[in-house]
């Protein structure tokens, strides 16, 4: 064997040496490093089990069902009163309450903006007044009556009020003239009235002064008395009638005698 290759035998025992030396020291610092990590694992997992499963029901194999489980307590019920304040919703003190609806008739009574000659057409019954101050001499018949003038039978639709020829004939309620026309009887002014009320004043003689579509206040002369024709009733006199809906009525029943 040359020197050589026996200095080469000489290393040989000093290199396994080493390696053997490193290969230990590898292997101690594995053993501690995972005797430390197996002796901290339970901990941490024992610490994580517990925050994640402290509040779910712990199932029993035994008895299959949830046993010592933490079930949420309900919150308490609320009164009444106090549900309703919950649920009631603030008011907003800056937004104007809508006002109530007022009839007409109670927004005019002394109201400054409605002028004095304003006609206010309520919803009411009007209250009537008499159109000629005098008697009645025929009233009112929904049955049939002889008429000896036009010699035949017929209904009498008003009634026949005592009154002066030449006297003022007033308007028995605040209304509107719609006709004023010529009959057999004389000349006849129909006033419409509130709550669908209508008069009808026959046996006029002047009404230079009245128009179709005039608006009327209650006691206000539409015109004077002249001849009452076609009637039982001879004696000068006012023929009135009172109507509602259409329908005749007896004036008797609306008029203060």
């Amino acid at each position: 064997m040359s020197k050589q290759n026996q200095k080469e035998a000489k290393k040989l025992p000093g290199f396994y040496i080493a390696l053997c030396c490193c290969v230990l020291v590898i292997g101690i610092a594995g053993y501690f490093t995972e005797k430390q990590t197996d002796d901290s694992s339970p901990a941490v997992s024992t610490e994580v089990a517990e925050n994640e499963t402290s509040d779910l029901p712990v199932f029993s194999d035994e008895v299959e069902k949830y046993s010592d489980a933490v079930i949420p307590t309900p919150p308490p019920a609320m009164s009444a009163e106090e549900e309703s304040e919950a649920v009631s919703e603030p008011v907003n003190e800056d937004v104007p309450a809508l006002a109530q609806e007022e009839q007409v008739e109670d927004y005019a009574v002394d109201n400054p903006d409605v002028e004095g000659n304003a006609v206010t057409v309520a919803s009411q019954e009007p209250v009537f007044v008499m159109p000629v101050s005098g008697e009645m001499l025929e009233a009112f018949s929904e049955a049939l009556v002889y008429n000896s003038a036009l010699e035949d039978w017929r209904t009498h639709n008003g009634v026949d009020i005592a009154a002066e020829t030449g006297c003022s004939v007033q308007s028995a309620a605040d209304g509107v003239v719609e006709k004023i026309t010529d009959t057999a009887m004389g000349t006849s002014v129909q006033i419409s009235h509130a709550a669908d009320f209508v008069t009808t004043y026959t046996g006029l003689e002047s009404v230079e002064n009245l128009t179709e579509g005039k608006e009327i206040h209650s006691g206000e002369v539409i015109g004077t008395l002249g001849e009452c024709k076609g009637e039982n009733v001879t004696q000068p006199h006012l023929h009135f009638e009172i109507s509602k809906g259409g329908e005749a009525v007896d004036p008797s029943d609306y008029l203060p005698y």
